[in-house]
């Protein structure tokens, strides 16, 4: 039993049903509300995503939800769940609309939902929570604003058919800048450890791309992700120095089960800057994409970061969803009375 302090802020209304836990007999229910199914097909459909939780060890107790206070037994309002995951981080979900007479009001109940959600996270474990709805999913957005998100822009998801790109265009020799030598990561946690958190750390100055995660994690959990995307293959993952600087790196990994590869991340620092060297990883990248017949590559970026989605969109890229971005930092509770769960 953990007690956690409550922010005077964060109290919810009293007209809003306090949130809790959700019981292991009333998880079926709470994935119905969170899974977005046709009625006849909910239950079903949230069987089948809690087997697949169990399965991957994921922690359902990161569930929460609220009721009518007035009846415990009565049917789930609204619920969200916290899906931990690498690097410290964890994916939030929130129940949507039944309909939209119903939904009247719901914003301010579904953010006090989130935050006894974000509060209880284990900081251990946890340090940054985050949020993808579509952009059309203004409940969804209004309530990770109710629960004190902050909004770190706005993605393109994009994508590069390789397949066809092979057939129409020969790969080019890649010119690289001068003075430029790369080579492709030895170990991640051993000899290339220091290149990486360097490239890392450096790429994130003046960045165009998710400002607002600056500062959020640390750069160890960072590579922690980035090593966790698809499946790591460290002859993908392609580091830049000049006069033997680490300066740049593109980190690709595949996604066998449809044949695919990610963009996990390009980034390059200060002093390797409009030199063309951002092209030439990609580049680099796709054309070792090609040799091992990938069929696409896929990648997401900030749509306020102009050069990068010229960069792309030059390549042949080409925007097939979008996403909008939010996050909330976990930080360790401050000694305090609050709730006892």
């Amino acid at each position: 039993m953990t007690t956690h302090p409550r922010h005077p802020e964060s109290a919810p209304s009293a007209a809003i049903p306090i949130p809790s836990r959700v019981p292991p007999a009333r998880y079926v229910e709470a994935a119905s509300r969170l899974l977005p199914a046709p009625p006849h097909q909910r239950e079903q459909i949230a069987r089948q995503f809690l087997a697949g939780a169990r399965a991957a060890g994921y922690d359902l107790s990161n569930m929460w939800y609220t009721i009518d206070p007035a009846d415990p037994k009565s049917r789930i309002r609204e619920a969200c769940l916290a899906i931990e995951g690498p690097g410290k981080t964890a994916m939030c979900f929130i129940s949507g609309p039944v309909s939209e007479h119903d939904d009247v009001g719901r914003d301010a109940e579904r953010g006090s939902c989130l935050r006894s959600l974000i509060r209880h996270l284990e900081p251990k474990r946890v340090s940054l929570a985050q949020a993808l709805p579509e952009p059309h999913e203004r409940w969804a957005i209004d309530a990770y604003k109710s629960a004190g998100f902050t909004h770190a822009g706005e993605l393109s998801y994009m994508e590069l058919e390789l397949a066809g790109r092979r057939r129409k265009q020969p790969t080019q020799p890649v010119s690289w800048p001068a003075g430029i030598e790369t080579r492709s990561v030895r170990d991640p946690h051993e000899s290339d450890h220091e290149h990486l958190i360097r490239i890392l750390e450096g790429s994130y100055i003046d960045t165009l791309d998710c400002p607002e995660l600056c500062g959020l994690r640390a750069t160890e959990d960072v590579l922690e992700s980035h090593l966790s995307t698809g499946e790591f293959d460290p002859s993908m993952w392609t580091l830049a120095f000049e006069d033997g600087l680490p300066i740049g790196c593109s980190l690709v990994s595949s996604i066998p089960e449809n044949g695919s590869a990610e963009l996990v991340y390009i980034g390059i620092t200060p002093r390797g800057r409009r030199r063309g060297l951002g092209r030439a990883l990609l580049e680099h990248s796709i054309a070792a994409l090609h040799e091992r017949r990938i069929e696409r590559l896929v990648c997401a970026v900030d749509q306020r970061n102009l050069p990068a989605m010229r960069l792309y969109k030059s390549l042949g890229f080409q925007v097939f969803s979008a996403r909008s971005a939010w996050v909330h930092a976990v930080h360790i509770p401050q000694s305090g009375v609050g709730e006892s769960v």
